[in-house]
């Protein structure tokens, strides 16, 4: 029996039974179809290279195929629909008015907060770097830091900043949005 006879036994025997399953899983017919499609022809072409450590169970390695190929075109963003916002309420994200009060307000938490921060170095640092957006190698010359001295001292001065917002009421993952709201 030659090849082409064998993924044409192969396609009778199993094709219904793995889209079945497959739609079940996926949810989507087209999409299930066009995964398993794609599984089969790399089942088989894996199957002639030898590389299917038990071609009996061919049936198998194509569903797992079909799933991580599925799982590759989900992580792909423009294949979930899900997650894509209509441009509506893109154009209705900045609020106006009262989402520049909000902001403001937190930007004035956030500088008193810094200006809590417990050394001069700290608050010159933080405020240099982020609120001024200072070269990394400016502050070094004019604190006299040497750079791998000056990334340990912004960190810890990071972890200060971060206990004094979550003292607040941030959480620690807000950290990087109230920086980026604070100092942009």
């Amino acid at each position: 029996m030659g090849e082409d006879a064998i993924s044409d036994q192969f396609v009778r025997q199993h094709y219904a039974g793995l889209q079945a399953l497959l739609r079940r899983r996926i949810g989507d017919p087209a999409i299930a179809a066009e995964m398993l499609n794609e599984a089969v022809a790399t089942a088989i072409v894996h199957a002639r290279q030898g590389r299917v450590a038990q071609p009996e169970r061919l049936a198998g390695y194509v569903f797992r195929v079909a799933l991580n190929l599925y799982r590759n075109y989900r992580r792909e963003f423009d294949n979930r629909a899900e997650l894509r916002a209509a441009s509506d309420a893109i154009q209705q994200l900045h609020g106006g008015a009262a989402d520049d009060g909000l902001e403001a307000g937190i930007v004035s938490e956030v500088r008193a907060i810094v200006a809590e921060l417990p050394t001069a170095r700290d608050r010159a640092i933080v405020k240099r770097f982020y609120l001024d957006e200072e070269d990394k190698e400016q502050i070094c010359r004019s604190l006299g830091l040497a750079p791998l001295h000056f990334d340990k001292v912004i960190f810890r001065a990071r972890q200060r900043l971060r206990v004094l917002l979550e003292a607040r009421g941030f959480s620690k993952s807000d950290l990087l949005g109230v920086l980026l709201v604070c100092f942009v």
